[in-house]
């Protein structure tokens, strides 16, 4: 995990933290949220680097599902308008605390996501001055 950039993201709906500095994963704060998949509730916390698609969940996940993603702390469901390209399932929006958006697919399975950036120029200042060259 040395080359991954570890990212801190927030709910784009309350902007409070997500990050589980409690629960690691891959020495990591983790990124917690709440999940219901077929009526089964739990939660999800997903590894903050990057590209990495570890995570650990509390119920099962069966695959081709569609996941139900909302924030721990508002409980407001996080679903974008945007579309998974790969699969078709709506994505999931959260917020990086260095401006932008990651969205990931609600289709458990799926690998798709991006980085969105309304400002591309200040997200790499700010990426750079966080990390370095990456």
């Amino acid at each position: 995990m040395e080359n991954l950039i570890a990212l801190n993201v927030k709910c784009p709906k309350c902007k409070k933290t997500l990050m589980d500095p409690y629960h690691l994963i891959n020495k990591k704060a983790s990124i917690r949220t709440d999940i219901e998949v077929n009526g089964n509730k739990g939660k999800l916390r997903l590894c903050s680097y990057y590209g990495c698609f570890d995570h650990e969940s509390d119920i099962e996940l069966p695959e081709g599902e569609i996941l139900k993603v909302s924030c721990p702390k508002c409980h407001e469901e996080l679903i974008s308008n945007h579309i998974c390209e790969e699969c078709g399932a709506n994505m999931i929006p959260l917020s990086l605390d260095k401006g932008g958006r990651i969205y990931i697919c609600s289709r458990i399975g799926c690998k798709k996501h991006y980085l969105n950036f309304e400002n591309v120029s200040d997200a790499l200042r700010k990426m750079y001055n966080e990390y370095g060259y990456f």
